[in-house]
Order: C-alpha cells, then structure tokens, then sequence
C-alpha cells in the first residue's frame, strides 16, 4: 500500500471514527494496521472504534500493543488506565496510570487515574491523598473536587466532604456541577432542608440553570412543599414540553395535591405521545378501576412490551402496571406473571443481602439492652410530641398516618430520615460504629438531637399537639427513639405477613428498598423485622402500641379510641372519614388513602395462593 493510500484509508477510517460508525472505522483502520503495525496512533484508534462498539476487551487488547510499540506515549497509558477502570479492573488501572507517571510526572489526568484506581481498589487513603495531588496540580477542577469528597464520604468523613464540597463553591461560584454535588451530598445525609438550600442559593448564581431548578423541584416535592414543586415543575414543562419526565413529575405533584383529573389528563397524554415511557402507565393504572382484560389500555400496554426498542427500566413498569390493571379483572395468574416479569427486572439492579441485615439485627438487640435503657434514662427530651408509626412498607403506616391526621391536634411531617441522621451523628461523636457506640455517648448528646428532631417537625409543621412521623423503616431505630423521647409514644402497624409481602411485590419502590422484589428475599426481610420488633416490644413495654391494620379497616372505632386515648387526645368522629379531609400524600399509597376505610385489601394473598411457596419457605425459616 502506497504512502498517498495508506493516508486515505487512514483518513476514512478517523472520519468514519468521528461519525461513530465504528464497523466502518474498523475495517479502514484494520488495513492501516496491517500495513503500518509499529503506528501506535493506529492501535489507539482502533481502540476506541472497539470502545465504540462495546467490545472493550478488544479496546483493551489494541491499547497494550499501541503502548508496545509506544512506551512514551502517555496518551496510550492514560487511555489503557481508564479502560481498565471501566471493565471494573483496577489494579490493571493502577499499573497502566503509574507507568503513565513514569513517563510524565505530575501530569493532573495521570494523578486523577491513579487516585480513581486506588478507590476502586479499596485503598480509601491513597485514594484520598492522590485526589487531593490532582487537585493542585489542577486547582478548582470540579471533577477532582467532587471525587475527592466522594471519597471522603466513602472513609466516613462526612463533615470533611462537606467542608470541601462548601469551599469549593464559595470559591467556584460558577461551577454548576459543584452545587449540584453538594446538594446530592445533603441530601444523601438526609438533611434535605440544608440541600434545598444549597440549591436556591446555586439557582441566585444561576438563573437560568434547568439542572439546577430539577433539583430544587426534587427536593421541593421531599420536602412535602408541594406549591413550590409544581410552580417549579409547571416552569419546566413550559419550557421543555418536549422532557417527558419532567412532564411525568409535574402530573405526580398534581395527584399528591388531590388534582387527580389533571394528573391523569397530563398522564394519559405522556402515553399517547410516547407509547414506551412506562413510568406513566404505572400511574395511570394506579389511578383507574379496569374490568375488561380487553380493555384498550391494556391492550396498548401489551402491544408497548412487544417494541424492540424498549429499555428494560420502561418495561418493569409496563409490567407493573398491566399487573395491576389484570389483578382488577381478576386475571391473577396472568397478573403475577407480568409482577414476577417486573420484579425479576428491577432485582437484576440490586443485592439484598439477607445475611448482612441479621447480623445488623443481633447487633442492634445485643447493644440496646434493659440494662443500658435503665442507665440512659431521662437524657433525652420529655416532649411527647413526635408521634412515630413503624412497620414493613404496605403495612398500612400512610393509611393510620391519614386517619389520625383527620384530628384536629394531629399534623405530619412525611417520613422524615431525621432519626438515621441523629444515629449517623451518635456515631461520629463515639469511638465504635453504630450501634455499639450507644453505651459511650455522652448523656447531652440525646438532649441535642432529640432537639434537632423536634426543630425539624416544628419547620415542617409549625406547632401542633402531635406531629407524626410516618417513615416505616424507622423500626430499626426504635431505641434510639426511646432514648430521645422516654415519654414519647410509638405505634407500630402490623398487616398479615403473606398480604404485606406480597403488597411490597406489587410495588416499584423509590431508591434504598432492596428486598421488595424477590418473594424469598421479603420473606427473609419480614421475619428479621418481626424479631426486632419482638425484642423493641419486650424493651419498650406500654411505650410501643400496635394497631392491626385489619382491625383499622374492619373496626376502626375499636382501634382508634383506645389509640386517642393513650395520645392523650379526644375523641374526634372525622378520623371515620378520613376521607374527606385528606392531605398532601406522596407515598406509594397516594391513591387507596383517597378512599373510606374498608376491607378491600385483606387476605388479598388467597388470590396468588399457588405462587406463594417461596414466600411461605421463607417466612417459615426454611
């Protein structure tokens, strides 16, 4: 091949490289490659045209030869290091970015390669110290800052990442993906408050920021400020009618605020525009009563999940919501078959990890004893405001929560994170992680964070007799709730194992819920809940109430009477009718919560009875 070909050739195979047509680029590349095989800047190439195609080994295996023929060449390493750290690889990583430092010391790339593999590697402290060589020799580089707190945060350094998250945005005002960083990191730590902060205060330097005012809308609907999520969203969806989640997030807003028909009005067009966007099919189906499994919408939903050019996340809830739709006409077999198809797609993203959650179990039951109860008692705080409902997910904690909401001296806060918070910071201020750093903290520490907590409630809801708590997952933490409210009272909703595990099977959780999609896994989940429950029971006495879910539904004035009776509060007819003055709801059971108390929803199970063998063996303890 002449030199004037080998150059065409070698120019068609990079523009077909730029225009992504990677086979074409391949197969140029490749003849370039067999007449020029000592040209690094070839196997380079074809690298990334493999790259291109998902054929990383390919990539990987083009690279090592471009560095061969090329020891110096510091672009070839750079590139092989961050192909290794793709694949996962990152002791291979580390090796190709210190031959990369060989070549060129403090290059700031080679230091960020080296400081992202000793991360992948487990090695938190070289990882540390590596990002922060990065960063001087690249000063207010926001990738290397917003890694070097990733990883401070990852070594348990929460205050030090937000240090360095803070300063960098004071001192890089304009670099958006600081702010963004900063209130992802808050609202990771569960201060949602302080991450809705910092994100207004990003949008005063950014104006016109669309990343900036989604996150705000986020953290608006969080934070059950429901007017500011859907003036913000409304915004959005003016100007990008086009986004099809945010118009989907505004039409959630509008049924959380009981604008049912405008929120089905905006869903059902989402579907018509754009068959394959499941999120709003699940919502619709929420919302609706079928009865034909020849229904037109359950036909279109059908016809949905046989397009090729439907990604798995949009066909779980597809899936989801056509078994919701089947399991109203009563078509169950078909139902589950399409909740088993949903599920199965969401577990492949996730790891329970059964064994893990029964050792945190005996931990928590070995350090929250009588004895250490005994010792801490009356550090807290003596306000018998905070009013927590626990209990699994679907257990019928929104459903109380609505009920004893219809009270006059009774407001929510939502589900707050703000006890997980108070233990996180117990464990920072020990010497032992949680939860056996409990019996070492000193006694002012529960004063203050029971004061935190009640600030929270008091932001949320102003004054009010009793201001519940509706996070079901606050059960784990139920100790440390003793610990800072000794007078406080606790209500724990218990539903029928097989009905509560299947509700959670039936459902698509938010981020953070692992063992809902696997009936063996919610089996396993329930009976390490039920024991620490058991165990908070013995601890707690008269302090943790349980109310049937079954009996709420059957016999509600049996249930509630008592219940208002121990609250200290009267008795008030409109908890029979909740109904009708029903607040703000964003939970999974924003659209049941709408409707009078009935018994709908019990012994659902006997429906799916076949199916259930895996859930019973686990349940069972086999």
């Amino acid at each position: 091949m002449d030199n004037a070909h080998l150059k065409k050739t070698w120019e068609k195979g990079i523009k077909a490289l730029e225009q992504r047509d990677f086979a074409r680029a391949i197969a140029s590349l490749k003849k370039v490659e067999k007449a020029a095989p000592q040209d690094p800047d070839v196997h380079f190439a074809m690298a990334d045209a493999f790259l291109g195609q998902g054929k990383a080994d390919q990539a990987i295996r083009q690279c090592r030869q471009g560095v061969d023929v090329a020891p110096n060449a510091i672009a070839g390493w750079i590139r092989l290091g961050r192909l290794f750290l793709m694949t996962g690889k990152g002791e291979q990583a580390l090796k190709a970015f210190s031959q990369a430092e060989n070549v060129t010391p403090d290059h700031p790339h080679v230091a960020a390669g080296i400081a992202e593999s000793k991360a992948m590697t487990g090695d938190l402290a070289g990882a540390e110290a590596a990002f922060s060589q990065a960063l001087s020799l690249a000063p207010g580089e926001p990738d290397l800052i917003i890694s070097l707190a990733r990883v401070q945060d990852a070594r348990g350094q929460a205050q030090n990442a937000e240090t360095t998250l803070r300063e960098a945005c004071a001192a890089h005002p304009g670099a958006i993906p600081l702010w963004q960083s900063l209130g992802r990191a808050l609202r990771a730590w569960d201060r949602i408050e302080e991450a809705s902060d910092a994100c207004n205060e990003a949008q005063e330097h950014h104006p016109n920021s669309v990343e900036i005012k989604i996150q705000r809308a986020q953290l608006a609907y969080e934070l059950r400020d429901l007017e500011t999520a859907q003036n913000l969203y409304s915004e959005l969806a003016q100007t990008f009618p086009n986004d099809l989640d945010i118009q989907n997030d505004l039409a959630q807003v509008l049924a959380s605020l009981g604008q049912e028909a405008e929120a089905q009005a905006l869903l059902r067009n989402l579907t018509e525009r754009e068959p394959l966007f499941g999120q709003p099919w699940l919502n619709v189906a929420r919302a609706k009563r079928y009865e034909d499994p020849q229904d037109a919408e359950i036909q279109r939903m059908r016809a949905a999940l046989k397009r090729r050019q439907l990604q798995p996340s949009q066909a779980a809830y597809l899936h989801f919501a056509l078994g919701k739709a089947l399991d109203d006409c009563r078509a169950f077999d078909d139902a589950f078959t399409h909740y088993q198809k949903a599920n199965a797609i969401c577990r492949d993203q996730l790891a329970f990890d059964s064994n893990a959650l029964e050792a945190h179990i005996d931990r928590l039951i070995d350090a929250f004893t009588p004895e250490l109860m005994s010792q801490l008692k009356g550090q807290g705080n003596p306000s018998t405001t905070p009013l927590m409902i626990v209990g699994m997910p679907r257990s019928g904690t929104t459903l109380l929560e609505q009920v004893l909401c219809a009270h006059p001296d009774v407001e929510t806060a939502g589900e707050l994170r703000t006890l997980a918070q108070s233990a996180r910071r117990l464990t920072e201020a020990g010497e032992k992680p949680w939860p056996e750093c409990i019996a070492k903290i000193a006694p002012d520490l529960f004063a203050d964070q029971a004061q935190v907590y009640l600030d929270v409630l008091t932001a949320r809801t102003g004054a009010a007799r009793k201001v519940i708590d509706k996070m079901p997952q606050n059960f784990l933490h139920l100790g440390l709730a003793a610990l800072l409210f000794p007078k406080a009272v606790f209500v724990h909703c218990v539903r029928d194992p097989l009905d509560t595990c299947l509700s959670n099977f039936f459902q698509v959780f938010p981020a953070g819920i692992d063992f809902a999609y696997d009936l063996a896994d919610l089996g396993h989940y329930f009976r390490s809940y039920q024991r620490l429950m058991t165990h908070w029971q013995a601890l707690l006495g008269a302090q943790l109430v349980t109310v049937s879910y079954e009996e709420l539904v059957s016999e509600p004035q049996k249930v509630l009477r008592p219940l208002l009776e121990t609250l200290g509060l009267e008795w008030n007819d409109a908890c029979l009718s909740h109904q009708e003055t029903v607040g703000r709801v964003d939970t999974l059971s924003l659209y049941q919560v709408r409707n009078p108390l009935n018994t709908g929803s019990t012994e659902r199970w006997r429906n799916y009875e076949r199916h259930l063998a895996p859930l019973r063996a686990a349940l069972a303890g086999e």
